[in-house]
């Protein structure tokens, strides 16, 4: 009888503390501090350019008189996918990149609206701020929406486009999730839809890259940080609605048919997240060439799984390519 009531009175005190974790978690408690962020994560060479009103996060590394070359994060992700790449093409190149509308540290979109179109508004201001006309772009996962949009209804900027995930058709939907990864998302929806904990995006990160790949706390770290942001899974869930609805409704790989630059796909086949295969991929691109490296052994983050095979590859490749201009 003695050890019930203590098992019972051990549950009631867990129950208790864990709804009093809930409530404070909704109240806002779980949320970071955006000074505290900047400190960490937006250190120099970092800056902060304001376009239509939004004040965007960007980092430019290289020579200043060499070629330009942007790089387009993915989803869920920001600017500092890009750490282990930067360094193998800043001798050369003049390496720019942002956390496009709405993610990492890029603030609060004062139109309230999030979606491709307009991320590739913004990117079209900030490049235009900056003062580069002609560059290469290179880009992963949503960031090559982003990247396409923009070469589609800003042309004549683009001189050459790199991609490892390209999502021209909605994601799978049928992939298999780790068990863990979808039990965490349905309750944080249910019970703390504008909060995620640390280990949902390890376990994120886990389930898209190859077994023998372990993410590192930074990865995590900055994930986890930025995108519990005040705001930060509200913003992005409007504009990944926004992306669903442009795939049920029209063809959104239809863009890649404006692209009429040199195109290099670095295939990741490990990855699962991609509906489409490297060969329906290039079909899309009717009017240009297209090469393609293809990884077996690279999934979702090959920028962080192999950098150095991953950007030795993709310098060739741009070596070979028309320079743009300088910045």
């Amino acid at each position: 009888m003695k050890r019930g009531r203590l098992a019972l009175g051990i549950i009631g005190a867990l129950a208790l503390g864990l709804g009093g974790s809930v409530v404070a978690l909704r109240a806002g408690a779980g949320e970071t501090d955006r000074a505290e962020l900047e400190k960490r994560w937006a250190d120099a060479p970092s800056r902060f350019v304001t376009v239509d009103g939004v004040r965007m996060h960007v980092r430019e590394e290289g020579p200043a008189n060499g070629p330009v070359v942007v790089l387009l994060h993915g989803s869920i992700v920001n600017l500092h996918e890009w750490d282990d790449v930067v360094p193998l093409l800043a001798d050369k190149y003049r390496v720019v990149r942002f956390d496009w509308s709405p993610y990492g540290l890029t603030g609060p979109d004062p139109s309230g609206f999030y979606s491709t179109p307009r991320s590739a508004q913004l990117m079209d201001g900030l490049m235009k701020a900056l003062g580069h006309d002609k560059f290469a772009m290179v880009a992963t996962s949503n960031g090559a929406n982003v990247g396409l949009e923009f070469n589609r209804a800003y042309p004549g900027h683009v001189t050459a486009m790199a991609f490892s995930m390209l999502p021209l058709e909605r994601p799978s939907q049928t992939r298999k999730v780790d068990w863990r990864l979808k039990w965490m998302l349905e309750a944080h929806k249910a019970v703390l839809p504008n909060w995620r904990h640390r280990e949902f995006w390890r376990l994120m990160l886990e389930d898209t890259t190859p077994p023998e790949f372990t993410p590192t706390d930074r990865m995590v770290d900055q994930i986890t940080e930025m995108n519990n942001l005040p705001g930060a899974l509200d913003r992005q869930a409007q504009y990944i609605q926004a992306n669903v609805r442009a795939f049920q409704s029209s063809d959104v790989g239809a863009v890649a048919e404006a692209v009429r630059v040199p195109v290099l796909l670095q295939w990741c086949s490990f990855d699962d997240v991609i509906s489409q295969s490297a060969d329906a991929s290039v079909k899309r691109f009717t009017n240009t060439k297209v090469d393609v490296i293809n990884y077996p052994d690279l999934g979702h983050f090959p920028m962080w799984e192999k950098p150095e095979k991953f950007t030795r590859d993709l310098r060739n490749w741009l070596d070979r390519q028309p320079p743009a201009p300088a910045g």
